[in-house]
């Protein structure tokens, strides 16, 4: 398939079950799963830059199942070679009302059990509460920074970004973090070491 995380493992087998029931054959079947995709923007669009950075732009939307599931698919896509740093660029998730704060510490938390090599939390409290979670997870010294906006969170990883590095960029939609993502791709080799 053509789609990033294992998330979509299950769908795919949900959909080859339906469609061999309806008579597809096994072959159609496969045929069809490779070429299904992405069907909207900035949903696990991964774009590797001439430098060897990949860029995966999920700033369409962001909840706490599809912020942890987009975490594993990072840190999957990060040891697929080894030696590949891997950056979660997070921002906040719109609407949770009384869990917030605990569902952003849990995803800053899940950050460090996932071996994430940086957590860039962008933003105003949530995004506080993501570098919080990190840090008294047992994150320390630069693994896991707080930054006020987008301009911060691009000036930050053009200075430390490196080829090979793998970069999440995921947040509520209403935050605009996809503006991270596209910067890095429109200066595209800007900045890295």
């Amino acid at each position: 398939m053509r789609l990033y995380g294992e998330h979509h493992v299950s769908n795919a087998l949900a959909a080859a079950a339906v469609a061999h029931e309806l008579g597809m054959s096994v072959d159609e079947i496969a045929v069809s799963l490779s070429e299904a995709g992405q069907l909207s923007r900035w949903r696990m669009e991964v774009t590797e830059r001439s430098d060897g950075v990949t860029v995966v732009n999920d700033a369409y939307n962001a909840n706490p199942e599809s912020m942890r599931a987009a975490l594993r698919a990072l840190v999957a896509m990060g040891t697929v070679t080894p030696g590949r740093r891997t950056w979660a660029v997070l921002g906040p998730m719109a609407e949770l009302g009384e869990e917030s704060l605990a569902e952003h510490d849990a995803i800053g938390r899940l950050a460090v059990r996932l071996n994430v090599s940086k957590l860039v939390a962008v933003g105003g409290q949530e995004a506080a509460w993501l570098d919080m979670g990190a840090k008294n997870e047992g994150s320390w010294g630069e693994e896991s920074v707080h930054v006020s906006d987008v301009r911060a969170a691009v000036d930050l990883l053009r200075s430390e970004l490196r080829p090979g590095d793998v970069v999440l960029v995921k947040a509520s939609r209403s935050v605009g973090l996809e503006r991270v993502a596209q910067a890095l791709l429109e200066g595209e080799g800007e900045g890295v070491r």
